[in-house]
């Protein structure tokens, strides 16, 4: 029997956008296809000094390779690229995929796929399906859990489908009005001797002006707590811990599930909130949760982190496309930050829906008119 070559990408970037967070957004794609099992050759013509960080790491990704070739026969491989090469774009291609951000856009006449956010650079490769797996049969020590930077989080450039509650209000309303509901915890040992006296079924808060959680133990504190507070990042609201809670089970308490497709759905893959008032209503009604409705949640946000999370559902995805010619978008802080004012329901990022609860933002959540 006949050995089936492994699938192949040819990526060639000719602008340096790519190249943008420390090299983050080059790892994501590469890093996709690699565990998906392409074999992929990048075109070496990017600047090596604006590499970064983790443009270094993508370029010694497994199955990439470097090269100064263009590949003698095309017909079975995808083209990956910013701006299409003229001495490419006339080739046979299996699928042409570009690469833009633009995700405030409206998209009316092609249907682009979003890159589900990722997990960070530290955590992921090829060993992280074997981690998660193993991270979600922790032991549940604590029901709802933040640590991530707070300083300076005190505005949002995100005004649509409403105002976000910052995450520097977010934790000030959770320690100000709870009570003794919730406890700041100071430092890594601080938060072990508290969970070592058995189930926490309070809101802890770490504090960051201590030193962080390891990376090697990050994920594996992720997953002894039920939930976890997701209050919108500095830029714009994605953050990756938000993707790292759901990928090893603990359940976001988030007021940005819009930014998700397929959308998060309140009390089905998460715990959507408003402002503070929803905010307090909604943790005091999780405090008080029981523990079979917890599981069954829990079970869903890693079922939906499966489907549309992971990398390799992201790769499934275009295979799956019947179109030849795809636009692949990724969410960039960069982004957010020059075209905040231009979300609104008719941006490809948040159209549509995949679930409303009455009377909360995501009901309003709908295309304005046109003007005419």
């Amino acid at each position: 029997m006949l050995a089936t070559a492994a699938p192949a990408v040819f990526a060639k970037f000719r602008k340096t956008e790519i190249l943008g967070e420390m090299g983050r957004l080059l790892f994501f794609l590469l890093d996709a296809f690699s565990v998906s099992g392409y074999h992929i050759r990048l075109a070496d013509n990017l600047p090596p000094a604006a590499l970064d960080k983790y443009g270094r790491r993508a370029c010694s990704l497994e199955h990439v390779t470097l090269t100064d070739a263009i590949p003698p026969a095309t017909a079975d491989m995808l083209y990956l690229f910013d701006e299409e090469d003229p001495t490419l774009g006339n080739r046979a291609w299996r699928k042409k995929l570009q690469v833009r951000f633009d995700v405030f856009s409206p998209y009316w006449l092609t249907r682009p796929i979003v890159m589900p956010y990722p997990v960070h650079p530290v955590h992921a490769g090829p060993g992280l399906e074997a981690r998660l797996q193993r991270c979600r049969s922790s032991e549940r020590q604590m029901r709802v859990f933040f640590s991530g930077d707070s300083e300076g989080y005190t505005k949002n450039r995100i005004d649509y489908p409403g105002p976000k509650l910052p995450r520097l209000d977010v934790i000030n309303a959770i320690l100000g009005d709870m009570g003794d509901k919730a406890l700041l915890v100071r430092g890594e040992q601080d938060l072990a001797g508290t969970r070592a006296m058995g189930y926490v079924n309070r809101c802890l808060i770490m504090d960051q002006k201590l030193p962080r959680i390891a990376e090697t133990r990050w994920l594996e504190t992720l997953a002894t707590s039920d939930f976890f507070l997701c209050p919108p990042g500095y830029v714009m609201p994605m953050c990756h811990n938000t993707v790292e809670a759901m990928a090893v089970g603990a359940i976001p308490i988030i007021n940005y599930p819009e930014w998700f497709d397929p959308h998060l759905e309140h009390m089905q893959n998460c715990i959507a909130f408003d402002d503070r008032a929803d905010l307090l209503l909604k943790l005091n009604q999780v405090l008080a949760m029981d523990r079979e409705d917890i599981i069954r949640m829990q079970r869903r946000v890693t079922a939906y982190y499966d489907e549309h999370l992971a990398p390799k559902s992201f790769v499934r995805r275009i295979e799956s496309s019947e179109q030849r010619k795809l636009v692949v978008l990724m969410i960039t802080d960069a982004n957010v930050t020059r075209n905040a004012s231009r979300l609104n329901g008719r941006s490809i990022l948040i159209r549509g829906t995949s679930g409303t609860r009455p009377g909360g933002w995501l009901s309003r959540l709908r295309p304005r008119r046109l003007a005419t």
